[in-house]
């Protein structure tokens, strides 16, 4: 399983072992962990969740609608709300729709602080939807509806956000399988940055011959990597909430 390291070794090799410091170490290292992080990306613009981070525990308390998510940057976006019940064993979760912030109360004929009674499930979670968002300051907060008029606790997934910036050199990325994908295309990046002989001009004629090799094997390898992806991906039927087809949130619309 390839480390960050044996990454940055490999790309240096991909480049023909430019001199010493030509490009230096921190260069190489920065092309690798930027080219893991559009990696992710790409794997997270596909809609599914490859890289998740633990659960993130959210405890809401009543009379409360917005709460402060503590999470760093290596929180992606949530994937999943599940309800939670720990001093219920037999408890059965379900989910918590989450939306766009400026349509959590589109289509919602109830109070915002709704009493618990009128959707319970035998736990203190009443929540019906949820809608995260950030302040000015950077900080990530969440807004529950109907607003908690119990204490409650819900179990947040995440996808891994910013996962390179915080990654050790012993780290390995997700789907190692494709770490010659990613030191292509960081070799590619600091191609411009190597150097192999005093002369100029065969520098840049070896910087062009490298560059279509390199372009070579990132074409076959991105086809590989673009069929994992399609083949792992199910299809699914959408549905959205409208104001003009009936399927609303009271189902009688």
């Amino acid at each position: 399983m390839p480390s960050l390291q044996d990454m940055c070794v490999a790309t240096r090799i991909l480049c023909d072992e430019p001199r010493s410091q030509r490009p230096s170490a921190h260069r190489i290292l920065m092309a690798v962990t930027q080219k893991t992080q559009s990696f992710y990306s790409k794997l997270e613009n596909t809609g599914q969740a490859w890289s998740l981070k633990p659960d993130y525990l959210l405890n809401v308390s009543a009379n409360t609608g917005d709460f402060l998510l503590a999470v760093d940057d290596s929180y992606g976006k949530p994937v999943q709300v599940i309800t939670t019940y720990p001093s219920n064993p037999s408890f059965i979760p379900r989910y918590v729709e989450f939306r766009e912030f400026s349509y959590m109360n589109f289509d919602w004929p109830f109070p915002k602080n709704m009493a618990s009674w009128i959707m319970n499930d035998g736990s203190n979670c009443t929540a019906m939807r949820i809608a995260f968002y950030y302040q000015d300051d950077g900080s990530r907060w969440a807004r529950v509806l109907p607003q908690p008029q119990l204490n409650a606790t819900y179990a947040i997934t995440f996808a891994s956000g910013d996962w390179a910036s915080t990654a050790a050199m012993e780290s390995s990325p997700v789907l190692t399988q494709f770490h010659q994908l990613i030191e292509t295309w960081a070799a590619q990046s600091i191609l411009p940055s190597c150097q192999w002989e005093d002369d100029q001009k065969y520098n840049m004629e070896h910087r062009k011959e490298l560059f279509f090799a390199l372009k070579n094997d990132e074409a076959e390898m991105q086809d590989d990597f673009q069929r994992y992806c399609r083949n792992l991906v199910v299809d699914q039927i959408g549905i959205r909430d409208s104001s003009m087809d009936g399927d609303s949130f009271r189902g009688w619309s």
